[in-house]
């Protein structure tokens, strides 16, 4: 289909599943979700997944998670730093060994097993985040912790990729690198980060008030792409850019015009994209290793990060929170599958399977985090 046909039939499908979705009291994401399974090759087949439809919504999520970081509270960040490395570790190792073994159930290769253990590790922050900014419970105890454990998640996945390439000596889609090298890279990412941090907060840069925004997105895109080349991802990058904005005096500005900017139309597309690359004829096909898998990735890594949390005397209803946070595996789950899939590290036959059941946690993940966040705000 054309693409200017194509992105309106997206953007209005979006816009009124969202909105039924937002009347019935459920997350007005899952209902553009639905929306991308509903127009696309899973039903009714009119928008196919482009490379223009992946490019928007790679764009989409940069701003989603640039506007985190400006919406986040550095402070509770720092407070709040160990439990989310310990929910982050926690969360990669329950999925990691269950997933393997779940795999190895239907026969598949210690490789492939392995691989798709490091698929479910990842975390798609994302979709959680949009949940909690819609109810105003991004910077509370839990949704820090969230949002954090899923920074650093995604962090680790990267590397276990990384690292799971290069063991096996093979090329990723971003060309082989020593493996020594491309972690001080990253370490070196981190440190250039924090030194903008620092020079951020002592001069207090003043430019024109109507060029914030602007500036923002520069700065927001260029972190993106310095973290894409140093194999991180480029929401990792966007997310550090709304940090360092968020500490300017333009914070409230900057976050207003991308919102407005963001919404209408490459944050949608983000979301109804992930629902277009459902393909039934991959579950059909292998549809007991589909509901296995899709269970063992929910109760994995609800169960690391719940335990993760505990540790840090987190009550048991702020565990469930964060643990159901952290279930969603969104676009970086479908990163590391097409890296995999253009390496020969899992077959056709399961691919379809395994984005059928990465899109299954994304749509369950904001179904069941809103009741648990409204019984915690009711307490």
């Amino acid at each position: 289909m054309n693409y200017i046909l194509a992105i309106p039939i997206i953007l209005l499908t979006a816009l009124i599943t969202g909105k039924i979705f937002s009347r019935i009291n459920l997350p007005p994401v899952v209902g553009q979700l639905v929306a991308g399974i509903i127009i696309g090759p899973a039903i009714l087949n009119l928008v196919k997944p482009t490379n223009l439809i992946s490019s928007l919504a790679e764009l989409g999520v940069i701003l989603l998670m640039f506007i985190a970081g400006l919406e986040s509270d550095l402070k509770l960040l720092k407070q709040y730093f160990k439990p989310s490395i310990v929910v982050a570790i926690m969360g990669i190792i329950f999925p990691v060994i269950g997933i393997f073994y779940t795999s190895k159930l239907f026969a598949l290769s210690n490789i492939e097993s392995l691989f798709i253990g490091v698929i479910f590790a990842a975390t798609s922050v994302s979709i959680s985040v949009a949940v909690l900014k819609s109810m105003n419970a991004l910077n509370t105890k839990s949704g820090v912790t969230i949002l954090g454990a899923a920074v650093a998640d995604d962090i680790l996945s990267i590397l276990l990729l990384s690292i799971f390439i290069t063991f096996i000596g093979v090329s990723s889609t971003h060309g082989s690198q020593n493996i020594f090298v491309l972690i001080l890279m990253q370490i070196g990412f981190f440190i250039f980060v924090w030194i903008l941090l620092i020079l951020v907060k002592k001069f207090k840069i003043k430019i024109n008030h109507t060029l914030a925004p602007i500036v923002g997105l520069i700065v927001c895109l260029l972190l993106s792409a310095l973290a894409e080349h140093v194999q991180i991802s480029a929401i990792t990058g966007a997310f550090f850019a709304g940090i360092l904005i968020g500490q300017t005096n333009y914070k409230e500005y900057v976050d207003r015009q991308i919102n407005q900017f963001g919404n209408l139309l490459f944050i949608p597309i983000f979301f109804v994209n992930v629902g277009l690359n459902m393909n039934i004829s991959g579950i059909v096909e292998n549809a007991s290793l589909f509901i296995v898998l899709s269970i063992a990735a929910v109760i994995t890594k609800f169960l690391g990060a719940y335990l993760g949390s505990r540790f840090f005397k987190f009550t048991r209803l702020s565990a469930t929170e964060i643990g159901v946070g952290m279930i969603s595996r969104g676009e970086v789950g479908l990163i590391i599958s097409e890296i995999g899939l253009k390496n020969n590290l899992i077959s056709d036959n399961y691919y379809s399977t395994i984005i059928a059941s990465i899109i299954l946690t994304t749509i369950l993940a904001p179904l069941l985090l809103k009741p648990i966040v409204m019984k915690i705000k009711q307490i």
